[in-house]
């Protein structure tokens, strides 16, 4: 007979078997708390296949956890470093070293494998440039490091992810409670603000994120991740309340109406899934919210959430799209245009306002940072076969988390769940917002990695578990894929058809040379140029500027600093415009184009409007800095015989233009300054 002694104890239901042998203040404080607040049972038998913790390994690995929880960049090299990059760092080499000091393979899907190498052959094919490169880098590092970093501590303290992802959530919480009590709830900056803020962060309803779109998308993926793992396979009357209350106190914080509401939703989806105290948890929660939103007094936070819960504007253009859903569908015809691998990353921003068309063209900046939908973000740049690998692969990790939670035992753990929720609310999200940024993008792929990391005892494919040389090969060959992106130069217009452009050329006369400029063209009938000096009345803050590259060493300027349009209102003469006069011989349809000059990514558009449309379009949006180049009207103009106006308007300060271009040749492409026929 065996000797009851040597019967391994089972653990109680709702308590999760601690993966750590350290003896560190950490891990006997988790080993006190799991018993009452976690969810996932563990046998002695899976604590045996995993191997030891060390203490050292848990504290680094939560702090990394913790410092994800933000998109706090540090004063440095330019803000590209964030406050989360250097304790990865750390804990991704700790995971390597513990990887082959125990022989221990880590979890990780090949499928993952064939998405960054999808990405990162589109933007071989697009040329980003160096830029492209370094935002491969990031994918590479956020869905393989990163994964390979989660699916270890998962697998080995589940607990303290779950510990630890708590900590994050109250933290922003706290600071929400602060900046609420400071600026105001839902308080808001405007992008180039944002910019500014050494730390990126902080003077809005923010949290210890950049914008309230990104904190609304954080809490509302995080607590649908948490939740299910607060709550537990069968929870008590406290335990319920305790979540409950949390629950109400973080959906309040949300600021943006449609995030709101599709947190609520996931959430009671979820809960039909899970058990009736579920249920009843998060039936309590939206009743709450409901009544201060419907029967309380009339306050900020009910008139943000309604404002933000309708697709449509309001005001002077009720009924018309945002200016982020038309920056969705402006999107999906940058990539009509290159439908196999996109503009390439870090493009985006330079070539979505050449892509409006007739779409009605942001005519001023009512969109918060941080709400072009990702979706359309990743076909533009990337192209649609990486936006389908994606999706399908999300799909895929919904479907294997649904099945694994519907046949676990009642004593399992709900990991598998706490992803699922998460998957929905990031797939469903990224019609509003891009979550592929700092912070918010560690949680997507916590949320991947809960949906496919096998449990304890399950097998898994030998191809999907990755040994420390295993490891370094595949970042090796990764790496490799990155230097044809960074060494080949960008492209200088990803959407130009040289194919086109080359049916119209202006040929210069040599130096010295007396004949006329001539002009080759495919039966142009209009070709007017405007100088600055042809300009009929300017008001302030535009001014007149020397400049010895601008047409007729003259150009017209806002500088850096002089002030824009008051905020949700339209860009007018009475806040800084140049008024030009033009006269075309016979009605054509024509192209306008602007010579420019930008300061900086928050000093690059201003609006342009002929005669008295009811509304002007932006030019710009590109990233060409410092230098005089040509940008295009998003749209072509029916102009009647006889007299027009033209205006410039002011939209941003730190800009300046020297020429307009008024054409029919619609394929022609302007270099260099141009002159009259």
């Amino acid at each position: 007979m065996t000797d009851p002694a040597l019967i391994p104890e089972t653990p109680p239901e709702n308590t999760c078997a601690s993966e750590n042998a350290s003896s560190c203040g950490l891990c006997l404080l988790l080993d006190k708390l799991k018993g009452k607040f976690a969810c996932a049972t563990f046998s002695r038998d899976a604590k045996k296949q995993t191997g030891d913790l060390p203490g050292w390994l848990l504290v680094l690995l939560s702090l990394t956890l913790l410092s994800m929880a933000s998109q706090i960049k540090l004063p440095l090299a330019g803000g590209r470093l964030a406050l989360a990059d250097i304790p990865f760092a750390l804990s991704f080499v700790g995971i390597l070293w513990q990887s082959w000091k125990t022989k221990e393979p880590i979890y990780y899907p090949v499928l993952g494998l064939l998405l960054l190498i999808v990405a990162a052959l589109a933007n071989c094919f697009s040329t980003p440039g160096l830029a492209g490169a370094i935002e491969t880098a990031q994918l590479i590092q956020q869905f393989f490091c990163g994964f390979l970093l989660f699916s270890y501590f998962l697998k080995h303290a589940p607990f303290a992810v779950c510990v630890v992802v708590s900590l994050g959530l109250f933290g922003n919480l706290l600071a929400a409670m602060v900046q609420t009590i400071t600026y105001g709830f839902a308080s808001i900056q405007a992008p180039a603000d944002v910019k500014a803020l050494p730390w990126g962060f902080g003077k809005a309803l923010t949290g210890f994120f950049r914008s309230r779109m990104a904190l609304s998308f954080y809490f509302a993926a995080t607590l649908s991740w948490i939740q299910p793992q607060w709550l537990g396979r069968n929870p008590g009357f406290w335990r319920c309340t305790a979540t409950a209350a949390a629950s109400i106190f973080i959906l309040c914080f949300i600021p943006h109406g449609m995030m709101l509401v599709l947190c609520l939703s996931v959430l009671l989806f979820c809960s039909l899934l899970f058990h009736k105290r579920a249920v009843f948890v998060n039936l309590v929660a939206a009743a709450v919210l409901l009544f201060s939103l419907v029967a309380g007094k009339q306050n900020v936070q009910r008139e943000t959430i309604l404002s933000t819960i309708t697709p449509c504007k309001t005001g002077n253009y009720a009924g018309e799209l945002k200016t982020c859903h038309l920056d969705f569908l402006a999107a999906l015809r940058m990539a009509a245009q290159r439908p196999w691998y996109g503009v390439g990353s870090g493009r985006y921003q330079e070539c979505i306002g050449r892509c409006y068309g007739d779409l009605p063209n942001p005519s001023y900046n009512d969109i918060d940072s941080d709400t072009q939908a990702g979706w359309g973000i990743l076909a533009g740049t990337l192209g649609f076969p990486l936006v389908a690998l994606l999706a399908l692969t999300l799909l895929a990790a919904l479907g294997i988390s649904l099945k694994k939670h519907l046949q676990s035992k009642p004593t399992a753990s709900c990991l598998s769940l706490s992803g699922f929720a998460a998957l929905l609310v990031f797939g469903a999200g990224m019609f509003i917002s891009d979550p592929l940024t700092r912070g918010l993008c560690w949680f997507l792929v916590l949320a991947m990695t809960s949906t496919t990391l096998p449990a304890a005892l399950d097998s898994n494919s030998a191809c999907s578990n990755f040994s420390c040389g295993k490891i370094f090969v595949v970042a090796i060959a990764l790496g490799l894929l990155l230097f044809p992106i960074a060494l080949r130069k960008a492209v200088s217009d990803p959407l130009r058809n040289p194919a086109l452009s080359s049916h119209s050329v202006r040929v210069r006369p040599a130096q010295g040379s007396e004949s006329a400029t001539a002009f080759v063209s495919s039966g142009a009938d209009v070709f007017l140029v405007l100088n600055t000096s042809q300009v009929k009345e300017f008001t302030p803050p535009f001014e007149k500027h020397q400049d010895s590259l601008a047409s007729e060493k003259t150009a017209l300027r806002i500088p850096d600093g002089k002030g824009v349009p008051p905020e949700n209102e339209a860009p007018s003469m009475k806040y800084g415009g140049a008024l030009f006069e033009f006269e075309v011989p016979q009605a054509a349809k024509c192209k306008i184009w602007v010579r420019t000059w930008w300061d900086g990514s928050c000093g690059n558009t201003l609006n342009l409007q002929i005669d008295e449309e009811p509304r002007s379009v932006t030019i710009g949006n590109d990233g060409t800095y410092h230098t005089w180049h040509w940008l295009e009207t998003p749209k072509t103009y029916e102009l009647s015989v006889g007299k027009h106006t033209l205006r410039l308007l002011n939209r941003e300060d730190g800009i300046a233009f020297d020429q307009i271009l008024i054409t029919t040749d619609i394929q022609y492409y302007p270099q260099e300054i141009e002159e009259q026929l």
